[in-house]
């Protein structure tokens, strides 16, 4: 047979294999979750890998603290990143250093990291045009018992000749009391008006610590979160551009830059790493516009008195659209203690028991370490998004408090801490930078394209103000 023929025969072949491998995507998309199947790009890459190992030409971005994970019934290394699709049968090879408990031997183990979406499926289902998407990757150590008398001194990725060093972090069952709320990666962030009503909100419903990954916002916003910071109740943790891909990979392929095709900043990947780096054993995820409450009394309490019963590992709150009259962006916060509530519905936000928690979704607790399951609050979700004032919808009755005692003293609070931080007279909201980012974000959605919000609105954004951005080198290495 000649070599044009063959030619043709493996053309075709290679056709057949994409369009096969297309729909069995397109079968799994419908059963699960409806929605369209991947794009070209992500299934000719698929098909076109054929061993199982991963290797040094595979895009792939990695968060630079691995954990040693202790609160499973054998403790697993976890490693996170940001990546193309994998299937269930790929891995990552590794190798582990570790010092045992005498002091005097260094041990090194060679393991398989097996890969997982965060949110169950690859691609996302709401993000089916990105080509990266955020990948916790596991392998249980210890299994013989003795080993785990020791510690983990270091992982080495292996990717070929390629090495990536990652430092490790031992994690533990989490301690009881205190409740910290993670803050999802901060980007193009300019409502400094939201942040001091949320930290005065949650602390008042019994919130103790707060985590901010970080990536940019105003010189207003970075200030206020600095202010909270230095007074011990917030941490700032950067979430920096995710980078370059590797030089061997770029030499062998042309993939899109991962800050190009990420959905929005690869949030999933933070709350996940949030839910380890808490202290707490009671936690939430959050934005700088909500916050949960119980029907009655206090959050905390409600929350504590609920997951004493250990079959429950989350509780669901319901979302409500919330508007203030007058707008708090006026910096007249006099509505907050008369919210008016709307019937719209959004998706609901969990609180969880960190000790419980295997994987984070978006909005809910995707798998939990044990057999815990989710239970629905008695109580709401209060969104006060910016965008409440244009809804027609109607207004509905509830018995809910967001400042449950001495509202107006936390008022002044909100206010004397907004002129501590920013001066008097406080700085005018520009509400431009919202509307243009919300614009952008509108014609991202319109094209089709990837919603990866901060590669592709920077040219809208920068021009609008002297953005603030987390530039820490080695968050992310390849």
């Amino acid at each position: 047979m000649g070599h044009p023929v063959k030619s043709c025969l493996f053309v075709i072949t290679f056709n057949l294999l994409i369009i096969l491998y297309a729909l069995s995507l397109c079968r799994k998309n419908m059963n699960e979750t409806s929605v369209v199947a991947p794009t070209v790009l992500q299934i000719r890459y698929t098909v076109s890998r054929e061993k199982l190992e991963i290797d040094d030409k595979f895009p792939i971005v990695f968060y630079s603290t691995a954990y040693l994970d202790h609160r499973y019934p054998i403790p697993r290394l976890r490693v996170f990143s940001m990546n193309a699709c994998v299937s269930p049968r790929e891995f990552i090879s590794a190798e582990i250093s570790g010092i045992a408990l005498s002091g005097n031997k260094t041990t090194r183990k060679r393991v398989r990291l097996r890969g997982e979406p965060t949110e169950g499926e690859c691609p996302w289902h709401w993000a089916t045009q990105c080509f990266y998407n955020s990948y916790i990757w596991t392998a249980e150590l210890f299994e013989n018992g003795e080993e785990r008398k020791g510690h983990i001194d270091g992982i080495t990725i292996l990717l070929n000749n390629r090495r990536i060093s990652l430092t490790v972090r031992e994690i533990h069952p989490k301690r009881r009391g205190g409740f910290t709320v993670c803050i999802q990666p901060v980007y193009w962030y300019s409502e400094f008006h939201n942040i001091a009503l949320f930290i005065e909100t949650w602390r008042s419903q019994g919130a103790t610590r707060f985590i901010v990954y970080y990536h940019s916002s105003t010189k207003q916003v970075r200030s206020l979160l600095e202010y909270y910071e230095n007074i011990g109740i917030l941490k700032l943790k950067s979430w920096p551009s995710f980078g370059s891909l590797s030089s061997t990979v770029s030499a062998h392929f042309n993939f899109p830059s991962i800050d190009s095709s990420t959905y929005r900043v690869g949030h999933t990947l933070a709350q996940n790493l949030c839910a380890l780096e808490m202290k707490t054993e009671i936690g939430a995820i959050a934005d700088f516009d909500e916050i949960m409450v119980a029907d009655r009394g206090l959050l905390i309490e409600y929350i504590e008195e609920t997951l004493k019963n250990k079959t429950f590992g989350a509780i669901s709150f319901n979302h409500l659209l919330v508007k203030f009259d007058p707008k708090i962006s006026s910096m007249d916060y006099s509505g907050v203690m008369n919210p008016i509530f709307l019937n719209r519905t959004g998706p609901s936000k969990t609180v969880f028991n960190s000790s419980s928690v295997d994987i984070l979704a978006t909005h809910s607790v995707r798998r939990f370490i044990g057999n815990e399951t989710t239970i629905t609050a008695a109580g709401s979700l209060l969104h006060y998004r910016h965008n409440s004032y244009t809804e027609i919808v109607d207004t509905v009755k509830k018995p809910f408090k967001m400042l449950p005692s001495y509202p107006q003293l936390h008022i002044k609070r909100i206010q004397k801490t907004i002129i501590t931080v920013l001066g008097s007279p406080i700085p005018p909201y520009n509400s431009t930078l919202l509307h243009t980012l919300n614009q952008c974000i509108s014609k991202i959605v319109g094209e089709g394209k990837c919603r990866s919000t901060v590669a592709y609105c920077k040219q809208w954004m920068d021009p609008l103000a002297d953005w603030i951005r987390e530039e820490t080198v080695g968050v992310f290495v390849v």
